[in-house]
């Protein structure tokens, strides 16, 4: 049985070589920008989480009648911005502020000054102080609600805040996204580079365009998937690092998210991998033949 020749056994592990380089350089590349996708969409859920416990409460005309109560929940929970309306009796509210308190205040005043209530919790999308604004005119409104108590300059600033740090890490995955472009295509162009005679030889047997294309696109695609698979099993390394070492990080960093981050990964780095492989391709093919010993 015949074998390679040494110079077409060194030009394989050239070539070998230069495949595992740029899938590891794409794979960490895309890692980082799975990081920062992965802290930008826990951001926005633990902002919206903290925004969603925020309680609207309407305190209820004494003597209220059941009926007027239950129409008024059911009315009330139907509202786009509304996510939950829960009843508080005069009753229950007493046994949590005493709990609170630590002191028997009912006894003591001999009377339970407090009113019967309804607990809004409201969407996030909704916080903003105007929407608040027009919330609180609609339920002023009620003939069965006495009063409104919410922290409004509270709530303000967080929507505000959140959407603050929002914009400031999608400017950073932004920042991070075109670094990582330019990366991962600069490594691919140099891949290209070296086989710029290939390239040449195969136009001038008679090759067409999409013929010297086809390998190299399809070269492009293993290493798009191969390098957003394996960023994929380095987050999933972190995540699962993270749990283990952090416990309380664990509801954050779900396999849900993961999914939905690989998957980005994976698309982010086929795309990437296939555009930048087509250019450098076409770059050389339009080259003329004295350049190519200048680039």
């Amino acid at each position: 049985m015949a074998h390679p020749a040494p110079e077409e056994q060194f030009h394989r592990q050239r070539v070998r070589t230069a495949f595992v380089s740029v899938t590891v350089s794409m794979a960490l590349v895309l890692f980082v920008v799975g990081v920062m996708a992965s802290l930008l969409l826990q951001a926005r859920e633990l902002g919206r989480e903290l925004q969603e416990n925020f309680t609207f409460t309407a305190f209820l005309v004494p003597n209220t009648d059941a009926q007027t109560v239950r129409a008024l929940q059911q009315k009330w929970s139907n509202q786009p911005e509304v996510r939950s309306v829960v009843f508080v009796s005069r009753d229950q509210a007493a046994e949590e502020f005493q709990k609170d308190l630590g002191e028997e205040f009912v006894d003591f005043l001999g009377m339970n000054p407090l009113s019967d209530a309804l607990d809004l919790k409201l969407h996030a999308e909704y916080l903003s102080p105007d929407q608040l604004d027009a919330l609180e005119k609609r339920l002023r409104k009620e003939a069965a609600v006495e009063d409104l108590v919410y922290d409004r300059d509270l709530m303000g600033a967080v929507h505000q805040n959140v959407e603050k740090i929002t914009l400031f890490l999608l400017g950073i995955a932004a920042a991070l996204l075109l670094i990582s472009v330019t990366l991962i295509h600069n490594s691919i162009r140099l891949s290209i580079y070296a086989k710029r005679f290939v390239i040449r030889t195969m136009q001038l047997v008679g090759a067409t365009k999409t013929f010297i294309h086809r390998p190299f696109l399809l070269q492009g695609l293993q290493l798009g998937a191969l390098g957003g698979a394996l960023a994929s099993l380095l987050l999933a390394g972190l995540y699962q690092g993270l749990s283990a070492w952090a416990p309380e990080t664990t509801p954050f960093l779900t396999w849900v998210t993961w999914a939905a981050v690989s998957f980005g990964l994976l698309l982010l780095g086929l795309i990437i991998a296939l555009s930048s492989t087509f250019l450098a391709v076409h770059k050389y093919l339009r080259l003329h033949t004295d350049k190519l010993y200048a680039q």
